[in-house]
């Protein structure tokens, strides 16, 4: 647990907007942070935000396998403090990532209310605050669009008309989603028609697209039929998408 600390063992600069701050708000607790003692927890739920004024910190988030993957180290100091769970200021959230002290730290625990006094009367801070802001929204936009690449199939659309080959038997496919028509699969079990409703989630072929193995069967449409194609490069995309699907298939 890190301990209180009389603000006058903080060795603030009596310039900087630190002491004003603690005069207007004598309920913001100093605390010292001992070598690996943790300031925020990933999956708590906390409303602390913390202002290090000293020391430094290791920002970590937790991997699948349980092993804690380092995602920043900060130094911080009297000209250059750091805001940490800055996040808690829109109310209770999940904690994204751990942060932890390397070596002894100093901060300043703040509630979101504190904020408030910062924005209304603190330029300097408020400074700092927005400036930790955006570096947050810009980590979110970069998730974001990561997440999107991961998960997006990047499907096409395609109309076919009447008696055109989709794919032959022996060789590897796109993956086609029959949304509306029939196709004509000719295999060594012989030829049968199918319809969206005769498919899994109207897919073609999709067990030969999972393995990555050539198709045992040719298809060719029957009537005109519309389709969305996934490239075979968005397989994982695919997997992420669809995953009780995958199992059904492939356990099938």
């Amino acid at each position: 647990m890190p301990e209180p600390l009389d603000p006058t063992q903080l060795a603030l600069d009596p310039d900087s907007e630190i002491p004003a701050l603690l005069a207007l708000c004598p309920d913001i607790a100093p605390l010292r942070f001992r070598d690996g003692e943790k300031l925020v927890v990933e999956g708590e739920t906390s409303q602390d935000l913390f202002i290090v004024l000293r020391g430094s910190l290791v920002v970590e988030r937790r991997e699948a396998d349980g092993t804690q993957r380092p995602l920043a180290h900060l130094d911080c100091d009297a000209e250059r403090p750091a805001i940490v769970g800055e996040m808690a200021y829109f109310g209770a959230q999940q904690r994204t990532a751990t942060v932890r002290a390397v070596g002894a730290c100093r901060a300043l625990c703040l509630k979101s209310a504190h904020v408030d006094t910062i924005m209304e009367g603190f330029p300097g801070l408020t400074r700092l605050v927005c400036q930790q802001f955006t570096r947050r929204l810009q980590e979110a936009n970069d998730a974001l669009r990561d997440l999107r690449a991961r998960f997006d199939l990047g499907a096409d659309r395609r109309i076919a008309q009447p008696g055109e080959l989709l794919f032959r038997a022996g060789e590897r496919a796109p993956l086609f989603q029959l949304v509306m028509g029939t196709v004509r699969l000719e295999g060594p079990g012989g030829t049968s028609i199918f319809a969206p409703r005769d498919l899994p989630e109207g897919f073609l072929g999709l067990e030969a697209f999972l393995r990555d193995q050539p198709q045992d069967a040719t298809a060719v449409t029957e009537d005109t039929c519309f389709l969305a194609v996934i490239d075979p490069s968005r397989r994982e995309a695919f997997l992420r998408n669809q995953p009780g699907l995958v199992l059904r298939v492939l356990e099938g």
